[in-house]
C-alpha cells in the first residue's frame, strides 16, 4: 500500500502527502479550536471556531511547505537531484537524491529552510501588530499571531544541533570542512542527533508524569523519531557511497526473456509470469523495446479483457522512468526505482536491450560489498 500520494507540483518538484499528515493535521486543528481560538475568540460559535482552526492549520502547513521548498530550490540550484517533498506527521521532508558536493553547499541548503521560516515569522507577527489597532480585527490578528510564533518555533526546532535536523546539517557542514571527510562528519552529527533524541525522550517522560502529559508524550515521540531518522540518515550515506561505485552493467541480469508486443495478457500470465516466475518483462516489437510490462500494469486491465488486450497495450510508454544506461551507478538505479511500482529497470544502450536490473540485484551487490569490506 502506498503511504503517500501526490497532490501537485511546484517548480518541477512533486508535492506528496503521507497518510500520517492527516493525524497531526487533526490534532493541531483540535488543539487550536479548543485552546487558542477558544481563549482569544470566545464569541465565535463552535462551527466557526472549527472552520477557522482548519484554515489556520492549512496555512501553517503552507508555511512548512515553503520551508521545504526553500531547501529544495537551493539544492536544485546547486546541482543536487530531488525527487519531491513529502508532508508527514512531523512536518515535511525534501527527498534529495544526492549528497551536497561541498560543505558550503551543505550549509546553504541547510539554512535555507530555517531562514524562510524566520522570515515568515517576522512577516506574520508584523501583520498581527499592524492589524491590532484596526477595529474588528481580532480574527486575523489571532491567526497571524499563531502563524508567527508557529513559524518561529519551526525555525528554532530545526536549528537544534542534531542530524538530520537543519541545525545538525549545519554541524555536519562544519565538521566536514574541518575533517575533510563526509562519512566521519555524518557519523558524528548523527550521534549528536541520537543524543538529542534521548534528551527529548527523557524530558518528555518528565512532562508526562508531571502536569503536561500530552506535551510530554509528543516530545518523547519526536525524540524517538529523531533517533530513528539520525540512524537511518547515516546508514543511507554508507549505502549510497557503497553503491555509487558499482556500475549497473556489473550486476544486471543478461539474456532477459522478453514478451512480443502482440502477446495477449492471458498468454503473458500463463506462459511468462507463471512459466518463468518473473514479475516483469520487456515488451519487444521485433528488435525494438516498446515497454516494460509489470504485474501492476496487468492488474490495471479488467480481467475480462485479458484474452484480447496485448502486452504493448498494457505496458506504459517507455520512458526514463523505466530505463537506465549500463554505465550508471547502482545507487542511481535504486533511486530511479523508488519512483515506480515495478522495482525493475531495463538496461539500454543506444536503444538496444542489454539486460534488466532489480532491487534484488542491488541488495545482493550491497551485501557482498559489506561482507568483503570493500
Amino acid at each position: 500500500m502506498t503511504r503517500a500520494f501526490r497532490i501537485g507540483r511546484i517548480s518541477g518538484i512533486d508535492i506528496e502527502v503521507d497518510w500520517t499528515w492527516f493525524i497531526v493535521f487533526f490534532i493541531l486543528a483540535l488543539a487550536l479550536s479548543r485552546g487558542l481560538l477558544a481563549d482569544r475568540l470566545p464569541d465565535l460559535s463552535l462551527g466557526a471556531r472549527w472552520l477557522l482552526a482548519l484554515v489556520t492549520t492549512l496555512l501553517f502547513f503552507g508555511s512548512v511547505l515553503a520551508h521545504e521548498l526553500a531547501h529544495s530550490l537551493v539544492a536544485v540550484r546547486n546541482g543536487l537531484g530531488i525527487t519531491g517533498i513529502t508532508l508527514f506527521i512531523f512536518g515535511g521532508v525534501s527527498k534529495l537524491t544526492d549528497e551536497p558536493k561541498s560543505p558550503g553547499v551543505e550549509l546553504k541548503v541547510a539554512i535555507a529552510g530555517p531562514a524562510t521560516s524566520l522570515g515568515l515569522s517576522v512577516v506574520f507577527l508584523l501583520l498581527a501588530q499592524i492589524l491590532k489597532v484596526a477595529p474588528g480585527s481580532s480574527v486575523p490578528v489571532t491567526v497571524f499571531w499563531y502563524l508567527g510564533w508557529a513559524n518561529g518555533f519551526l525555525a528554532i526546532f530545526n536549528l537544534l544541533p542534531g542530524f538530520p535536523l537543519d541545525g545538525g546539517r549545519v554541524v555536519r557542514a562544519g565538521l566536514w570542512g574541518g575533517l575533510m571527510n563526509l562519512t566521519e562528519a555524518t557519523r558524528v552529527a548523527s550521534g549528536l542527533g541520537q543524543g538529542l533524541g534521548v534528551l527529548m525522550i527523557a524530558a518528555g517522560i518528565l512532562l508526562f508524569v508531571g502536569a503536561l502529559p500530552w506535551n510530554g508524550l509528543m516530545l518523547a515521540f519526536m525524540g524517538w523519531f529523531l533517533i530513528q531518522a539520525a540512524q537511518a540518515s547515516y546508514q543511507q550515506l554508507v549505502v549510497r557511497q557503497a553503491l555509487s561505485v558499482v556500475p549497473v552493467s556489473s550486476i544486471m541480469t543478461r539474456g532477459v526473456q522478453s514478451v512480443p508486443a502482440g502477446t495477449t495478457l492471458d498468454q503473458v500470465m500463463h506462459e511468462y509470469v507463471m512459466g518463468y516466475n518473473h514479475p516483469a518483462f520487456p515488451v519487444m516489437e521485433g528488435e525494438r523495446v516498446v515497454g516494460l510490462l509489470c504485474l501492476a500494469d496487468i492488474r490495471g486491465i479488467p480481467r475480462e479483457r485479458w484474452g484480447e488486450a496485448t502486452a504493448e497495450e498494457a505496458a506504459p510508454a517507455l520512458s526514463e522512468q523505466h530505463t537506465i544506461a549500463p554505465g550508471a551507478s547502482a545507487w542511481e538505479a535504486l533511486v530511479r526505482m523508488t519512483s515506480g511500482d515495478c522495482g525493475r529497470l531495463l538496461v539500454l544502450e543506444n536503444g538496444r536491450l542489454l539486460g534488466i536490473i532489480s532491487r534484488t540485484d542491488i541488495m545482493r551487490a550491497m551485501r557482498i560489498r559489506f561482507e568483503l569490506g570493500v
